[in-house]
């Protein structure tokens, strides 16, 4: 599956883009500041109804519109189906070959896509939670019943602590209500912390492959970090009673997947605390090309590659590595603000777009 054609309008800086004819390789030249990444962005927003650059939906709107549209056509073999994701200031609405669709997750992925962007350097130096968002969202482009999966159990931890709550205050309450709560909680919790650990586990399988491309000598891996791992749901059961003494004197839920963490090891040591920036761009890039391996060769999808800003990020000698071995079937677009980084074959090859 590939994009065979892209239209936006009043999105980020834009009051119409059209982009036809594209190729498997898609190179996206420009100076900084012209909109290059606002092309990938509006990709990105298309398949999974979400920005990479901001929680804030609203910050895709051009000022001064009351309304932002995405259009895209997408080719599968000899089907064609088509996408627009349109946001307004009273929400978003979604169409699929021009029928509205009443629920966004009947609209979400509909194509696959992988993101490299600096900034995505926040999911190897920022919070436990923003790595749990990442997981999150790959397994959700992997795993439709996995987001319905997630949402239950986030209601079931935001009623546990309304409640906890009230028992902080009033500690004579019943605590049949939390029973019933925990018995749902592990159940669910079983099943997410399961789809994240094979997930991470078929992450693992490429990674270190991967990364041996650029450092030889180096180990990489993904460690996944759950109180709920290798447990039944009998077990994670008898846990929460256990620790329900302890929460109830908090007034919240401390013990769930809602803490689950993953931790990036470059030879044994946590890449967020010991590696240095250069080591963690890498390790960053080969979790994406682990993503892209897993989709291909564990679910047999073909994704969109999304290379924002690479070669700024990258030396020749790993950029070259990178592109050498790009998946032909997959369909990448790159931004760069020097098609001299790339090599003149692929460029001969390619969709080149210049923005001025």
């Amino acid at each position: 599956m590939y994009i065979k054609k892209l239209e936006v309008t009043n999105f980020r800086n834009y009051d119409k883009f059209k982009l036809e004819d594209l190729k498997n390789l898609n190179i996206i030249i420009g100076e900084n500041g012209v909109g290059k990444t606002s092309i990938i962005e509006s990709i990105y927003v298309c398949s999974l109804a979400r920005s990479f650059k901001s929680n804030d939906d609203g910050v895709i709107l051009k000022s001064g519109k009351d309304f932002a549209k995405i259009k895209i056509e997408l080719q599968n073999q000899e089907k064609i189906k088509k996408l627009e994701y349109i946001f307004t200031e009273q929400g978003k609405k979604t169409k699929i070959n021009n029928t509205l669709k009443k629920k966004i997750s009947d609209f979400i992925s509909q194509y696959k896509v992988i993101l490299f962007s600096p900034d995505e350097l926040r999911i190897i130096k920022e919070a436990p939670n923003t790595r749990r968002n990442y997981l999150n969202i790959s397994l959700s482009q992997i795993n439709k019943s996995y987001i319905k999966l997630l949402n239950n159990y986030n209601i079931l931890i935001k009623n546990k602590n309304d409640y906890l709550k009230k028992m902080y205050i009033n500690s004579n309450m019943d605590t049949t209500y939390l029973d019933i709560l925990d018995e749902k909680i592990s159940s669910l919790g079983y099943q997410i912390c399961k789809s994240r650990s094979e997930y991470i586990f078929k992450l693992n399988k490429y990674i270190k492959k991967i990364f041996k491309k650029f450092k030889k000598e180096d180990e990489v891996c993904i460690k996944y970090i759950s109180q709920f791992s290798d447990k039944s749901i009998e077990e994670i059961l008898s846990m929460l009673k256990k620790n329900r003494s302890n929460e109830c004197s908090l007034g919240l839920t401390k013990t769930g997947i809602h803490r689950d963490d993953i931790v990036f090891m470059h030879n044994g040591m946590s890449a967020k605390e010991f590696s240095s920036q250069g080591i963690q761009k890498l390790i960053l890039l080969s979790l994406k090309m682990a993503e892209l391996e897993v989709l291909v060769n564990d679910y047999y999808e073909e994704p969109i590659l999304l290379l924002d800003d690479l070669f700024s990020e990258l030396d020749s000698i790993n950029q070259n590595s990178i592109l050498n071995n790009l998946n032909k079937n997959i369909q990448v677009f790159i931004t760069t603000t020097d098609v001299n980084n790339i090599k003149p074959s692929m460029v001969k090859k390619s969709k080149v777009i210049e923005l001025k």
